[in-house]
């Protein structure tokens, strides 16, 4: 299905700018975007001295939350490719092709990671209320474990350097 350049244009994220669109599809709450990204025909890899030539291998879709726009949740369904080469020792490698602007480990999209960063650092509000605060103005569902991802991730350090150089304590964090 051919997908319209204007109606494509009209979303601002990264995910959806460089990306390929496949398909956009629309209902009362929710808006759903297909992406896929550009594969390349060789790639730069630590493992050997020269580019390498790939080939498909294997891909999977997941979904991936947006911000959402006037009242409908976004979401966008990835297919994240699979691609394979041999390497210079004639070892069978294989890795995904990332997607930029989208957090797999987090399955969001690097928009999502900043509001949700404003809320908590800039604006601390304890993580309860910056995830109250995702799911009433973009439509993001949060779990406990996402909190957790902030709390305890890899993310912990960076607030935490964040918040101590904005003067704000640790106390609702």
């Amino acid at each position: 299905m051919a997908v319209n350049p204007l109606l494509v244009s009209l979303f601002t994220e990264r995910a959806v700018q460089q990306n390929q669109v496949t398909d956009i599809t629309l209902t009362d709450s929710v808006i759903t975007i297909h992406l896929q990204p550009s594969v390349a025909a060789c790639y730069v890899r630590s493992d050997c001295q020269a580019p390498v030539l790939v080939s498909p291998h294997e891909s999977q879709a997941y979904t991936v939350q947006g911000l959402g726009i006037q009242g409908r949740a976004l979401r966008y369904v990835v297919t994240s490719p699979r691609v394979s080469y041999v390497n210079d020792a004639g070892k069978f490698v294989t890795f995904v092709v990332p997607l930029p602007g989208v957090r797999a480990d987090l399955c969001v999209t690097d928009e999502v990671v900043e509001k949700a960063l404003y809320f908590n650092v800039d604006r601390n509000l304890s993580l309860p209320v910056t995830a109250a605060m995702l799911n009433e103005l973009y439509q993001v569902q949060t779990s406990d474990s996402a909190g957790d991802d902030l709390r305890f991730g890899h993310y912990a350090p960076a607030i935490a350097g964040a918040r101590y150089a904005f003067g704000f304590g640790l106390d609702r964090f």
